[in-house]
């Protein structure tokens, strides 16, 4: 526990140096009052009533800075909230760990609504193409903290499983939140202009990941304390327009109109322990650590249906020795979808492996 809460703290101090002007020298974020609207940063004297424009006064200069556009204030939106977000995380660590259960269920409220809060600006913003897998970072970054705060504010006094479930909501939202901050740098002052590629409908895109593992293929991880190492294995891909679940009592799900179900199989094992120490469980990722990339879009999955007339939903979670655990994970993507334009990235033992999902078999 204290080793994480240093790890997080660690991270806090990770994005001041990597992004110091990204607190510096982007404005506050401020919910636009319209679209389009002009605003001033006045510097001199902010004690007292502020002089009209236009009017002269010795001892107050007045920037006019150009309006935003919405890929800007998504930036400013990221840059200067990313570290009250992980500042927040950290406290509630702390307070889980020293066991102070009032300061831990005020500040999961806090956490939560100023992510719920963020994540309705976010969204509200209609940002260009470039930019919109910045933003599904940052909204995934958000959905977790959400979910972490949700689950300390309402489950004091704590047990350990849910607090492992909490820590595991927050690693992966400093983690998708470090990886919008890493799309949101600015090129270097004086990079040379990309010069313009001209377009040639027949030639082959340049793969999103182009190192990217293909399906069968197996990555293999060592866990946090290098005690036990894994595997993960995306082994089949089909797509449907329907399922069930099985049981006394099964739920159809029916896709939407203009989209169909992907289904992703998913294998986890436990490969062996290794050194003196005692702790024999792996513990393989969730659902929840897989983000599927679709021609510039991001998917989650849905919440594990359980067992369907499909098969098994993947849902990971602690391995003992030489075990493993398979299903599938269940997408919502559109009807025409093309397996040889998709890519699954897992958040898997500190790392981020990328499957490229051609050939798996989509029916």
């Amino acid at each position: 526990m204290v080793l994480l809460v240093a790890g997080c703290i660690g991270a806090i101090l990770l994005v001041h140096f990597l992004f110091p002007g990204a607190f510096a020298a982007v404005s506050p974020y401020h919910p636009a009052n319209g679209s389009g609207t002009d605003r001033a940063l006045e510097i001199g004297d902010l004690s007292g009533d502020a002089p009209p424009l236009g009017v002269g006064a010795e001892n107050s200069t007045v920037l006019l800075l150009e309006p935003m556009n919405d890929d800007e204030r998504l930036e400013a939106l990221i840059a200067s909230t990313s570290v009250p977000l992980l500042e927040l995380s950290v406290g509630q660590i702390y307070s889980a760990h020293i066991r102070d259960d009032a300061a831990l269920r005020d500040r999961a409220a806090d956490i939560r609504s100023l992510a719920g809060s963020l994540r309705a600006d976010a969204l509200a913003l209609e940002v260009s193409p470039e930019v919109t897998s910045v933003r599904s970072d940052f909204i995934a970054a958000l959905d977790e903290f959400i979910a972490a705060g949700t689950l300390l504010e309402v489950s004091v006094p704590l047990n350990r499983s849910v607090l492992d479930e909490a820590l595991g909501h927050q690693i992966l939202g400093a983690e998708h939140l470090s990886d919008a901050l890493q799309d949101c740098k600015s090129p270097p002052a004086g990079s040379p202009d990309i010069e313009p590629v001209s377009m040639n409908l027949m030639a082959d895109p340049v793969p999103a990941f182009p190192d990217a593992l293909q399906i069968g293929e197996r990555f293999c991880y060592d866990d946090a304390g290098g005690a036990n190492s894994g595997s993960l294995i995306v082994s089949q891909v089909r797509t449907l327009q329907s399922f069930h679940t099985a049981g006394l009592k099964p739920e159809k799900y029916a896709a939407k109109p203009g989209e169909s179900f992907l289904l992703v199989t998913i294998k986890a094992t436990h490969l062996g322990h290794k050194g003196d120490g005692t702790n024999y469980r792996l513990q393989s990722p969730r659902e929840n650590a897989f983000t599927l990339h679709y021609l510039g879009e991001t998917y989650r999955p849905i919440a594990s249906p359980g067992p369907t007339n499909q098969g098994g939903s993947y849902s990971g979670g602690a391995l003992g020795r030489h075990e493993s655990i398979s299903g599938y994970l269940f997408f919502e993507v559109p009807e025409d979808f093309d397996p040889s334009h998709a890519y699954l990235e897992a958040s898997v033992g500190g790392s981020r492996p990328v499957w490229h999902l051609a050939g798996g078999g989509a029916a």
